[in-house]
């Protein structure tokens, strides 16, 4: 299965502060990544600061950042970057912690419905006509988006397409017009499902990305 990683984490700057007081900002940035297919989690998150009229840069933790109340490891080779990986399963819920200067815990938490499993209802897909594909796991959500990530390995092509808000239910009409983009013959298919989180914790801008990858299926064009 080859994964194409779309983001590992994003760069926001956030530079809010009163011209009578001016104040250093903080803003947490986290990323989740799960692999259905091999079982593994990969977090990171970085906290930075801005100083009145300066970008943000990223900044140590006093006592360090955690991931579902586990110590995330510092990758101080990469802009001082947070990072926790493990083996499992996957948890709907996602909370990173850390203590602010006064030394009070605060949590940063986010949430993520996997998709268990997919299907277009037939082996054999018509690329001339619009096909129903519906899939295990609840309809999408604010703020998600589903990318169907096609691969073709003979033809060496990979053909993705975004999905945003498809509508209340666990399914959708994928367009004949983007199956015709596929050449006939086998095509492996997984899907990517998304989320952006954003919220305030005390002051701290917090963002936060999750991504879960699917198993593999693979389907005959014609």
């Amino acid at each position: 299965m080859k994964h194409i990683f779309f983001s590992i984490l994003t760069t926001l700057a956030f530079s809010f502060c009163s011209p009578e007081t001016p104040v250093n900002k903080q803003s947490l940035e986290t990323y989740v990544r799960y692999l259905e297919q091999e079982g593994q989690i990969h977090t990171e998150a970085t906290m930075r600061i801005a100083e009145p009229g300066k970008d943000a840069l990223p900044v140590e933790v006093a006592g360090g950042v955690r991931y579902q109340a586990m110590d995330m490891n510092i990758q101080p080779m990469r802009s001082i970057t947070y990072r926790f990986d493990k083996n499992g399963g996957f948890e709907t819920k996602h909370t990173f912690s850390w203590k602010d200067d006064q030394g009070r815990e605060q949590f940063f938490n986010s949430q993520l419905d996997p998709i268990s499993s997919f299907t277009f209802g037939n082996k054999v897909i018509d690329r001339s006509k619009a096909a129903t594909f519906s899939w295990e796991g609840q309809p999408l959500g604010k703020g998600e988006v589903l990318v169907f990530m096609w691969e073709n390995a003979k033809l060496r092509q990979t053909k993705p397409l975004e999905v945003i808000n498809p509508g209340p239910e666990s399914r959708l009409s994928y367009p004949a017009a983007k199956l015709s983009e596929l050449e006939p013959g086998q095509w492996t298919l997984y899907l990517v499902r998304k989320k952006l989180i954003k919220s305030n914790v005390n002051g701290v801008d917090c963002t936060g990305i999750i991504e879960y990858y699917t198993t593999t299926d693979t389907l005959e064009i014609r």
